[in-house]
Parts: structure tokens; C-alpha cells; sequence
């Protein structure tokens, strides 16, 4: 049985011109509702997938090996927020192997200023060891400096949500981490404190900012800039 192909409108024909052939870039293009729209053979290459199983997939199972979104997922906050989206994520390949990869994602809006799709470039990252704890803790050495660094004395710098709620320094810090896609276990694993706290900061986080789960919480992080160090 023939492959359905999801039909292409101007803006997707565009993409499939301008990236289809550069060298070394890989993109797709999801819509709405989860399904890979468009991929290029670059991103095909990178994930040991070929196009004709990537297209008219859920994302979350072709490159998470999942069977339903992902805690925190980025196309929902790029169509939430309606602005772009930079994360760190990794891609379970079909041989069991783990890849990571920085992930930028952009909204493509439709006539009524919707975003109707989004459009992802992926850079892969080499990975810094046999470890997925090491690798993580390593990957975000830096981020860590800065935010430390970013950290005002005590009684400033806190970030006021719409509806007047404020973060503690330590809060801000794991906000950041979860709207980076990391679980509980490998937050307390870079923070070096306990799945317990982690989860109590959650609880603190999610009744300030009045998110119900971690993929809201993670919009309202972009939405207030909490992303950025």
C-alpha cells in the first residue's frame, strides 16, 4: 500500500524548495496536530529513518519511540506562544541508540495569524560519554555558570507571572530545566538535590504561575522569558 502523502500548501512547497537540497541542514515541518508533514533527506540521514516512514507520522513516535506527545513539547509551545523555540532533546533511532541534538523550532502562521505549523531545524550534538546522566550534567556545565551568574542578591530578580506570582532563584532554575525537556530524576542529578525537592519546587512552580503540568509550565517559561539566562 502506497505511503499517504499529507498535501503540501504554498508554504510547505517553499520549504521543500529552499531546504530540500542544502547540504548538512536537517528540517521538517509538523503541523498541529503532531504529524511530520515534511522532511528533508538530511533529517532522514541524521536519524537513521527513511522519509517514507517519517511522513504522515506522529513526531513523538518516529524520533521518541513514544506513544503519545511528550511531557514537554515543543510544538506546543511554539503554537502556544506563537514565537520561537530553542531546546536541547534527543532522539531514540531505531537501532536503540540515543542521539542528541539542539532543536530550534519557528511557527509558520496561516492567514488568521495561527500557527498552523512549525518548521525545525536540527543540529546534532556528539554525545560526551557513555553515561546519559554525564552527558547531561556536561552538556549543561555552562548553562548552569550563566545561571548562577544571572542570580541577583536576595529579594531581586524574581520574575513576576501576569497574574503577580514570583519564582525563587531555585525555582527559576528548575523552570528552566523542565522547559528544556529534563525528567525530575535528571534535574535533582544536575542540581544535586533530591527527587523530593525537585518535586516540591514543582508543586511551588505549578501554584505560582497557576500551570496544571509541565508542558504548561514550560509555555509559561518562554512566554516570561525564563528561558534565557
Amino acid at each position: 500500500m502506497a505511503q499517504e502523502i499529507v498535501p503540501f500548501d504554498i508554504s510547505l512547497n517553499l520549504f521543500k524548495e529552499v531546504f530540500e537540497n542544502v547540504p548538512d541542514i536537517a528540517v521538517n515541518v509538523l503541523n498541529r496536530d503532531f504529524t511530520v508533514l515534511w522532511a528533508n533527506g538530511v533529517m532522514a540521514a541524521k536519524v537513521d529513518t527513511p522519509l517514507t516512514e517519517m511522513i504522515g507520522k506522529p513526531c513523538y513516535k518516529v524520533w521518541r519511540r513514544r506513544e503519545e506527545p511528550c511531557p514537554v513539547c515543543m510544538l506546543r509551545i511554539v503554537c502556544d506562544t506563537k514565537r520561537p523555540c530553542v531546546m536541547e532533546r534527543w532522539l531514540d533511532l531505531p537501532n536503540r541508540e540515543r542521539r542528541y541534538a539542539q532543536v530550534r523550532a519557528y511557527p509558520v502562521f496561516d492567514e488568521k495569524g495561527s500557527a498552523k505549523h512549525v518548521f525545525e531545524i536540527l543540529i546534532p550534538m556528539e554525545k560526551k560519554g557513555e553515561l546519559i546522566h554525564r552527558r547531561y550534567v556536561e552538556s549543561l556545565e555552562e548553562t548552569l555558570r550563566k545561571m548562577n551568574a544571572s542570580v541577583p542578591s536576595e529579594g531581586e530578580g524574581q520574575h513576576p507571572s501576569p497574574a503577580g506570582a514570583s519564582l525563587t532563584p531555585r525555582e527559576t532554575e528548575v523552570l528552566r530545566l523542565v522547559a528544556q525537556g529534563f525528567s525530575n530524576r535528571e534535574i535533582a542529578d544536575i542540581l544535586l538535590i533530591s527527587h523530593d525537592t525537585v518535586k516540591s519546587h514543582l508543586r511551588n512552580i505549578f501554584s505560582k504561575t497557576g500551570a496544571t503540568d509541565r508542558t504548561q509550565a514550560a509555555v509559561w517559561a518562554v512566554t516570561n522569558g525564563i528561558t534565557n539566562p
